[in-house]
């Protein structure tokens, strides 16, 4: 069985040769920092009794070279696991092979804060949002155009005659009955004769003559 320093080289070596997540043991982490503590106290323990031990020197470099091996690997898996986590959030799958518990703890996390940035920073980015579709916009009654003449069920009174007029320039919206109808140039809209009349007179608008059909013969 290899010693922990080469172990972690061979681990190192393997994660930068993985696509994804490379095989680790399930104790990497804590085996890692047991390592490395007890490096750590063996040299300082040395350099306490000898300042100029060479052994204590030795052990201080081999601890530095092993803290930085297992730096190397956590990075890397730490990077691997955030484009996972983006990758998931989009709507990737969320398998993710050869995770330890912390890691698949820590891209659970991820994943789901990414989902709730987006959902409230830019909810038109989720794909269930984009598909709903928009309610329609109630018409104004007043913007209907009028029946043909002769299609109508009965006599069209006086009072319910409505006049067409083109508008000439956009303009702040106008009550019509119970409607509130936008005013934008080149729209054609059937009104009132009295709103005709004073869209016409404000110059915000020109009446459009229509013809009835001739009846087919």
């Amino acid at each position: 069985m290899p010693d922990p320093y080469s172990q972690l080289l061979e681990w190192r070596r393997n994660e930068g040769s993985a696509r994804g997540l490379a095989k680790l043991p399930r104790d990497f982490y804590a085996t890692t920092a047991a390592y490395l503590q007890e490096t750590r106290r063996a040299y300082e323990g040395d350099l306490r009794e000898n300042p100029s031990s060479r052994r204590g020197e030795l052990a201080r470099q081999t601890h530095q070279r092993a803290s930085q091996i297992g730096r190397d690997i956590v990075e890397a898996r730490m990077s691997k696991l955030l484009s996972a986590a983006f990758q998931a959030s989009i709507g990737g799958v969320r398998d993710l092979p050869n995770a330890l518990p912390e890691e698949r703890s820590l891209f659970d996390r991820l994943v789901q804060n990414l989902i709730d940035y987006r959902r409230a920073s830019a909810p038109y980015l989720e794909s269930d949002g984009a598909a709903a579709p928009l309610p329609e916009a109630p018409v104004p009654s007043a913007t209907k155009p009028a029946a043909p003449p002769g299609t109508s069920d009965g006599p069209v009174s006086p009072a319910s005659r409505m006049e067409y007029v083109r508008i000439l320039k956009d303009s702040r919206p106008i009550q019509i009955g119970p409607d509130t109808v936008d005013l934008r140039r080149e729209e054609i809209l059937a009104v009132p004769p009295e709103t005709a009349q004073l869209l016409v007179a404000t110059k915000l608008a020109e009446r459009v003559r229509t013809e009835s059909t001739p009846p087919v013969t």
